[in-house]
């Protein structure tokens, strides 16, 4: 009793460690993916942050040179002069100072040393502004001195708005956008990588989805659309840019995609994609708010994106993102499927291994069988000299003994006949013995030669699966005639083998018209028909199997004899 409950106690904790381990799997991978995503986008971040500097002496120098405070509401006119100062501090951590020229006769100064002057006209296709680039010393206190003559009012900022900037920010400006651009172009190559690596291995397999070609195209189509959308323009011919930016190949994509979608519409993908799309906003909510209290990039593009559609009605860029996200999750689950199938099969084949190992260990076991009996059908000679010798002698106590003995063991082995083929003859003998303990009629033609050509494993796997099948099918009748009609006779160059019995009439197909075991646990039973039908490919023939509307289940099969 203590052994009992003990075992079932371990049950309870096994099977409560296994749920709590799907939970913390299912609650890690959206997190994975947070962290994947916040990682990611820290490499197409911007450092926007606009520190300016305030100047701390601002006059107006006369035409007699007289000073006088500046005030920044009057604008400026023409040909007036100005002067700013600032102190700027050693600690600061920025390596350039940048400011609008355009407007301004402008010369700058660190520490009374003229370091830039400005041009006086505005650069071509500057859209009206101009700027100067200052280096600052590091780590250093310097005073800088702006002094300056207004030249045109109608394109100038004044007074001059300086700001910092890093050293290095065009090149950090340069691969943040590249980022920006590769990142999501590099996920959906690789997502049209994995397609079409799939679409490849069902064909090695000879089991090809052709659902994927759609879904290839369109994930390919993402993935060109993202580059042009970018720096595409440097590297590819301007004609291609401006096809795949046109609205139609958007549409396009999502009628792709629609196709995918609808030649994958059972009931498990569904499920699957629902299971996937709870994952995927759980995740995108943990994304965006961990990238909002960090003030990262993805929280003002998914903020722009919704502002897009709120205010503008601008449906493209949200509209091109759901489908990345479709193609994305279309493609994982096209991956499990393909992996669940491939792990399916190695598990169905070890099954059938082991099942063929049974039925020619069963084979074996009634192969003894037969042979013990012709044992004792030999020894029976010597008791039959034994009984002559007991009628003679006049003991007919012993006699009446040994008779009784006799006719039990006669009973035993009384088995028929069907062929020569010690093979054929014992599978039938076994199956006509079971019959009869179950109130089977077993009907039996047979017309073989002694020896066949066929493999012995392959003849076992095919009648013994046979029989069986139709014996248990059989056995469940309970109205009407229950028999089981078995032919087999070799002619022309093949083995015809026929097996009819009947049935309940409760059979079960699956999505493509072949019959599956009606029986519960489905994982460990159905082996038989796939069996049968491995041995007659093998063989250069097919397994045929239909029922009659009187309830009669009919098996059968011509396999091509092997010359010898």
């Amino acid at each position: 009793m203590n052994f009992t409950v003990n075992g079932r106690f371990l049950v309870i904790m096994e099977n409560n460690i296994q749920k709590s381990l799907r939970w913390i799997c299912t609650a890690l991978f959206p997190i994975l993916c947070i962290g994947m995503i916040w990682f990611l986008q820290n490499f197409t971040k911007l450092d926007t942050s606009i520190q300016y500097i305030d100047w701390q002496t601002a006059v107006k120098i006369g035409q007699d040179d007289s000073l006088t405070e500046l005030d920044y509401s009057v604008p400026p006119e023409t040909g007036e002069r100005f002067r700013l100062e600032t102190v700027i501090p050693a600690n600061s951590k920025y390596g350039n100072l940048v400011f609008e020229t355009a407007g301004m006769n402008l010369t700058v100064s660190i520490d009374e040393k003229a370091v830039w002057q400005s041009e006086t006209l505005v650069p071509e296709g500057a859209a009206g502004q101009a700027q100067a680039i200052i280096p600052l010393p590091l780590n250093t206190e310097c005073k800088l001195t702006v002094i300056g003559t207004v030249t045109d009012t109608t394109s100038i900022i004044f007074p001059p708005f300086p700001r910092f900037v890093p050293v290095d920010a065009e090149e950090i400006e340069s691969y943040a956008y590249a980022n920006y651009y590769s990142i999501p172009a590099g996920a959906t190559a690789f997502i049209s990588l994995m397609i079409a690596g799939l679409f490849l291995l069902g064909i090695a397999r000879k089991n090809a989805d052709w659902s994927l070609i759609p879904l290839f195209l369109a994930s390919v189509g993402l993935t060109m659309q993202w580059i042009t959308k970018g720096m595409g323009h440097h590297f590819l011919d301007d004609g291609l840019v401006d096809f795949l930016n046109r609205q139609e190949i958007g549409i396009l994509l999502l009628v792709l995609l629609i196709v995918y979608l609808v030649m994958n519409r059972q009931r498990k993908f569904w499920k699957y994609f629902g299971v996937s799309a709870a994952v995927s906003a759980v995740t995108l909510a943990g994304a965006y708010m961990v990238s909002f209290f960090t003030n990262s990039r993805l929280s003002k593009y998914i903020g722009r994106l919704i502002s897009d559609v709120t205010e503008f009605y601008d449906y493209s860029g949200l509209l091109y993102w759901i489908t990345v996200w479709t193609v994305a999750v279309c493609a994982v689950i096209s991956a499990y499927a393909v992996t669940r199938s491939i792990i399916s099969q190695q598990m169905e084949a070890k099954t059938l291994r082991l099942r063929n190992e049974l039925i020619m260990n069963s084979y074996h076991a009634i192969e003894s069988k037969v042979t013990d009996s012709a044992a004792i059908r030999h020894e029976m000679k010597h008791k039959i000299i034994a009984l002559d010798a007991l009628y003679q002698k006049g003991d007919y106590e012993a006699l009446g003994q040994l008779i009784g003995d006799i006719k039990q063991q006669n009973d035993h082995l009384a088995q028929t006949q069907f062929t020569e083929n010690f093979t054929v003859n014992t599978i039938l003998q076994d199956a006509a013995y079971r019959a009869a303990q179950s109130d089977i009629r077993f009907d039996v033609l047979v017309s073989v030669p002694p020896q066949l050509t066929v493999a012995e494993s392959d003849l076992c796997e095919l009648l013994m699966n046979m029989l069986d099948n139709a014996l248990e099918a059989t056995a469940e009748v309970t109205d009407g005639k229950r028999f089981v009609r078995f032919q087999i006779e070799t002619k022309n160059g093949f083995l015809a083998v026929k097996c009819e019995n009947s049935y309940s009439g409760k059979r079960r197909q699956d999505a493509n018209g072949n019959y599956i075991t009606t029986k519960n646990d489905a994982e460990t039973h159905g082996f038989g028909l796939k069996l049968m039908s491995a041995v007659a490919v093998r063989y250069h023939s097919i397994l045929d199997i239909f029922t009659s509307e009187n309830q009669t289940f009919t098996v059968q099969t011509a396999l091509k004899l092997p010359k010898k």
